[in-house]
């Protein structure tokens, strides 16, 4: 098993373990993808010997990995169990608990704040959004985050979370110490530029002093070549391969494209379970040799773990340099000699991020590697071609002139709000808030969007949100919402959308909400003294008993002391003297 050398991962265990049993009880651990971060989280929390322990992930297939992964370091004894929207079976009284943000964000009432004595946060980067931010507060005691990429795009700094990095090994550095598999990069571009426009557009600049645009320049040059070409390229090589898509539809097409290939990503079946059967039959057959190819649009760019893909493809654009790292990463997994990339995104951007980081892994290499080594194994650095034992970088002529264009290139913006509300809609922006956040990730998008744009509709419409009118009063939306015969909070949150008038949070809506369990018309106990001659007769002597097995009477709640406004104590209402 292939994992980060042994003197680093001893360092890396030590210095986490100094951070959680320190003042702040927190630590950061960023190993770049493929030096085995779950595996170094696992040997921290058996040294931290913690009775409990909480392992977050924010998908099904990361869960299974990070289970794989501690049983190896773990013994039989330790009993570890799922927390998920599949599987909730033992999870109370488990040692390890391994859940999803999704599932553990709306059950947070069946959790005592205190009942883990250590949490761990795979993919730590995600822990600044909105939607984990209240679990990790939620939750006392120490806390240990691991992540390849610690840097957000939206720019917030999980640091305050976690603190300073206790070790971080980037990408670059794997890659330039000969840590990964030897990486073979190739940007597809000459057949696909058109040198004669290349030529006229620098000429141009050097008589004329012309200027232009990036998207003007690429709009000139690049020829986007055909599904079928691309295809063509991808198939004269042997080894596995994950293609990255621009669309599910795109994934779609290519899939059809290619011969034993088949698709991954978010809408492959009909719910969530039919989703993740799917993909994961996908990946088994990958494995297996059944299929040679996955087409996949963001699902793969985390936590998905196939040694024995050989060759990664792009066929879309990623400006945004996490998720391409992440993408690039899906191929240097422990198991293989050498990953072949093929980079058919043409434009400057693209360009100008992957000559970026071969400088980097080329300086990186410099720097650790002794001058004999370096000699020893041919490394060589030019421009635009760099070879060390572990890489491999090469780029046309054309590169030179293209980076000679990029110079005298201007940045440009959407010239309508049209436009730019379909990128922000594909971004996945649903408000103000969010734009703020993620505007940078499409260089096209600027931030003052209401000063730029003139006819500026407002945030509602240039999101693609209908304008919800809701129920007037709490009782007729509880009355709509039964009616849809939803049961729960989460299946609130998933199903609103249903009736338009349902609003998305009736708990900031209604001054008056009477809380969930009225509202979705769940029927209780209506005085805590029925509710005590229930326990009684159960047997339950203790409030920890209590909150062991209050759900086999479904009218009993997690916190009746909160519910009733009478309540008299624990004491008292179970039965005690």
């Amino acid at each position: 098993m292939q994992v980060i050398p042994r003197a680093y991962q001893s360092t890396a265990i030590k210095a986490a373990l100094k951070g959680l049993r320190g003042r702040s009880q927190r630590a950061l651990v960023v190993l770049a993808t493929g030096l085995g971060k779950t595996l170094t989280a696992a040997f921290v929390a058996r040294e931290f010997r913690a009775k409990r322990i909480l392992f977050l992930v924010h998908n099904n297939f990361i869960l299974e990995h990070a289970i794989n992964e501690f049983r190896l370091v773990f013994s039989e004894k330790t009993s570890l169990a799922i927390y998920n929207g599949l599987s909730k079976k033992g999870a109370l009284h488990a040692n390890i608990v391994f859940a999803t943000w999704q599932t553990m964000s709306v059950h947070l009432e069946e959790w005592r704040r205190n009942h883990f004595n250590l949490v761990i946060v795979d993919e730590a980067h995600h822990s600044e959004a909105g939607t984990y931010k209240p679990v990790l507060k939620y939750f006392t005691g120490p806390k240990l985050g691991i992540t390849a990429t610690p840097d957000r795009e939206d720019e917030a700094d999980i640091r305050g979370i976690f603190g300073r990095e206790v070790i971080d090994i980037t990408l670059e550095e794997a890659i330039a110490r000969g840590w990964l598999p030897r990486i073979e990069y190739h940007v597809i571009t000459d057949e696909s530029l058109d040198d004669e426009v290349l030529q006229k557009i620098a000429a141009e600049i050097r008589e004329a002093k012309k200027r232009f645009t990036m998207a003007e320049v690429n709009r000139r040059i690049f020829i986007k070549k055909r599904d079928e070409e691309v295809a063509r390229i991808i198939s004269g090589y042997n080894e596995k391969a994950v293609v990255f898509c621009a669309s599910i539809a795109h994934a779609e097409r290519m899939a059809k494209s290619l011969t034993l290939a088949a698709t991954f990503h978010s809408n492959k079946g009909n719910g969530q379970q039919d989703t993740w059967k799917k993909n994961r039959e996908v990946l088994e057959n990958l494995k297996n040799g059944i299929i040679r190819r996955a087409c996949a649009v963001n699902a793969f760019n985390e936590g998905v773990n196939v040694p024995s893909v050989g060759l990664v493809a792009f066929c879309r654009v990623t400006g945004a340099l996490t998720i391409f790292r992440q993408q690039l990463g899906r191929g240097l997994r422990p198991g293989k000699d050498k990953l072949v990339v093929l980079d058919f995104v043409g434009n400057l951007e693209r360009i100008q991020l992957v000559l970026e980081m071969m400088n980097k892994i080329s300086d990186l290499h410099e720097k650790y590697t002794p001058r004999k080594d370096m000699e020893r194994e041919g490394y060589t650095r030019e421009s635009f071609e760099v070879s060390g034992k572990g890489f491999e970088f090469t780029f046309s002529d054309k590169v030179v002139d293209l980076m000679k264009v990029l110079k005298h290139c201007e940045r440009e913006f959407y010239p309508t709000w049209q436009e730019a509300s379909q990128s922000a809609i594909s971004l996945g922006i649903t408000n103000s808030t969010e734009y703020k956040m993620k505007y940078k990730k499409d260089p096209k998008l600027q931030s003052g969007l209401d000063k730029y744009y003139k006819d500026f509709p407002g945030w509602v419409k240039f999101c693609g949100r209908e304008l919800r009118i809701p129920y007037p009063k709490w009782n007729l939306a509880s009355q709509a919402a039964i009616s849809l015969d939803i049961t729960c909070q989460r299946e609130y949150v998933d199903r609103y959308k249903e009736d338009p008038k349902l609003p998305s949070s009736p708990v900031t809506c209604y001054q008056d909400f009477p809380g969930w369990t009225k509202f979705l018309g769940k029927e209780r106990y209506h005085t805590w003294q029925d509710a005590s001659k229930a326990v009684i007769s159960m047997g339950i002597r203790t409030r920890r008993e209590y909150w062991r097995k209050f759900k086999e009477d479904p009218k009993l709640l997690l916190r009746p002391n909160q519910y009733y406004k009478d309540f008299p104590g624990f004491r008292k209402f179970l039965g005690k003297k």
